[in-house]
């Protein structure tokens, strides 16, 4: 086929979903960090199967709408870095699509893949190559070097061919994915929806190119994302213009700057992402999602005038698409921002409901998101504690880098009309002691300089059982042993937990100077005399004042907090 029309699409986003749900326990297995928490393969089905559920029972004949509501339902189901990243590339992927059009060809196909590059990579500001980035990137060049297709279906092979090609040289770019011998994750997990989508419209020859990478050391595995940042803006606004290259409106403006692509590029970056910028003769088209659509005016202004400016608020957009959702709440909340009270509030995930019900009795924080049942929170669990809040003054504290992304999108969806301070501690000890210094009586800001001052002079750690062999460069790691965590780093390992904790602790008093206290949140697979132990040897051998809570958490036995 030359053209690809919405309803074939529409069964090529099912089958690439369908494909990748299949591989999630093999994608969760390659992993490079023994800790069974963070499954990409999880995160990335459930992020789909919701995109998914979104488009299934609907029937398009505007591409460009299936392609919107495809990837606003990623958006709202992203769990994880590696589901919201994916997310972005199939944003930038139908980025492309033209408005009341029920088609794309072959140019505009391969000019998806470039788009979905562009925005996967604005969407991380420190981008790391060796993973899903590095496997949308080769396979968008590739494409685009190549660009001689005679067919939708040639595109789709290709593109599924670089991808694997590619993704074979992951462990060659990071050191940690060569060390334990496999490819990266997030990468496989693409590559599964890639193959997916081919399936869809070439069912006869699936062999030749659906193939899985040979992947040394996977028994029992499970996946380690890498700790990305998030700079997409949101929804914000969709901001386009045509501009006349130093034409003035009035004889008495001053005389225009002269026209610099890449400079003009550079400052839109700071305010805006999907950007587009088309240089015909004296004419610039720009197509830019901006929160500041001023901004992007004055930039323009620099260069000429204005023919025509176009600029739609998408978020009002997404509301009028999608009614009933949190995100219209939301709106309606903003809306009555005068009404809202300024109580300061704290939004902060745990993982068990023992912790859940300890932050509700010890603190009066009733605003908890516990991922032993919900897994790694979507932006629609964040919106919707941010609309049961019913506050213009919020604290979100996390306790797992993981929920990084999916927070700070929800932060950006909701924009500067509710004051949202994001905490990042990734660890419940930081988390604990944060809520632990929160007075809803003091205003917002003295509780923020509270809980960074309260928490500054900690160091942490958490102890757990390897789920495999592995060897690192400084220490060789057992299956079933006991493992102590420091920093990401895995500081001790021994078949016995007492000289774990203690390797673990000794580490980390190391760290500090004059420590005097101790918490300790022990989990549900902590035996009493291991806790006894642990609590007699700080107070004893370090004289430390020893705090001891029941997190009946899973995976980490223990989280250990030493303070000043």
């Amino acid at each position: 086929m030359i053209t690809l029309n919405a309803t074939k699409l529409k069964e090529m986003f099912i089958a690439g979903g369908k494909t990748l749900a299949k591989e999630y326990e093999y994608i969760n297995q390659l992993n490079v960090f023994p800790v069974p928490d963070g499954d990409t393969g999880t995160n990335m089905m459930i992020t789909i199967n919701g995109a998914i559920d979104s488009i299934i029972n609907v029937d398009y004949t505007d591409i460009q709408l299936l392609g919107k509501q495809f990837s606003r339902g990623l958006l709202m189901n992203a769990r994880g870095n590696s589901g919201v990243i994916f997310s972005q590339i199939i944003k930038g992927l139908v980025s492309v699509f033209k408005e009341g059009r029920n088609q794309i060809g072959i140019i505009d196909l391969v000019n998806a893949f470039t788009a979905a590059k562009n925005t996967a990579y604005a969407a991380v500001v420190t981008p790391k190559e060796g993973t899903i980035l590095t496997v949308i990137r080769v396979t968008a060049e590739a494409l685009a070097k190549r660009r001689n297709f005679k067919s939708i279906e040639e595109v789709m092979y290709v593109a599924c061919e670089e991808a694997r090609k590619i993704l074979a040289e992951t462990p060659n770019m990071l050191y940690e994915l060569k060390e334990v011998g496999v490819v990266d994750s997030g990468g496989y997990g693409l590559c599964c929806f890639f193959d997916g989508m081919l399936l869809a419209i070439n069912k006869k020859q699936p062999d030749q190119y659906v193939k899985k990478i040979p992947i040394a050391n996977i028994e029992d595995r499970k996946s380690f994302i890498d700790k990305l940042e998030d700079s997409n803006v949101g929804f914000g606004y969709c901001c386009e213009f045509i501009m006349a290259l130093k034409s003035r409106v009035s004889l008495e403006q001053s005389n225009k700057k002269d026209f610099d692509k890449a400079y003009f590029k550079k400052e839109l970056s700071k305010i805006g992402n999907s950007i587009a910028i088309v240089v015909d003769g004296d004419i610039v088209k720009l197509h830019v999602h901006t929160l500041t659509p001023h901004a992007v005016l004055e930039i323009g202004a620099q260069y000429g005038e204005f023919n025509r400016v176009k600029i739609e608020n998408m978020t009002l957009q997404f509301i009028e698409r999608n009614p009933g959702t949190a995100l219209e709440k939301l709106e309606k909340q903003i809306k009555q921002k005068k009404r809202l009270p300024f109580e300061p509030k704290i939004i902060a995930t745990v993982p068990s409901v023992a912790l859940a019900k300890i932050y509700l009795d010890d603190f009066n924080i009733t605003n908890t998101i516990v991922t032993e049942i919900v897994g790694n929170p979507s932006v629609q669990e964040f919106m919707d504690k941010i609309r049961d809040a019913n506050t213009s003054n919020i604290i979100i504290i996390l306790d797992n880098i993981n929920y990084a992304l999916a927070a700070n999108e929800t932060k950006a969806l909701v924009g500067s009309d509710i004051n949202i301070e994001i905490i990042n501690f990734n660890n419940i000890v930081f988390s604990y002691l944060a809520c632990l210094s929160f007075d809803n009586v003091k205003n917002f800001e003295e509780n923020v300089n509270n809980i960074n001052k309260n928490t500054k002079n900690l160091v942490v750690a958490k102890i757990s059982i390897s789920s495999k062999d592995i060897q690192y460069s400084q220490i060789d790691v057992k299956r079933n042993h006991f493992i102590g965590i420091i920093d990401k780093k895995i500081v001790a390992s021994s078949d016995n937990m007492n000289k774990t904790l203690e390797t673990t602790n000794e580490t980390l008093l190391s760290k500090i100077k004059r420590p005097k206290k101790a918490y300790i949140i022990y989990g549900k697979e902590a035996q009493k005399r291991d806790i006894r132990s642990l609590e007699k040897y700080l107070m004893e051998k370090f004289s430390l004042k020893v705090t001891l809570i029941n997190g009946n958490q899973s995976t980490y036995f223990f989280y250990i907090g030493i303070q000043k």
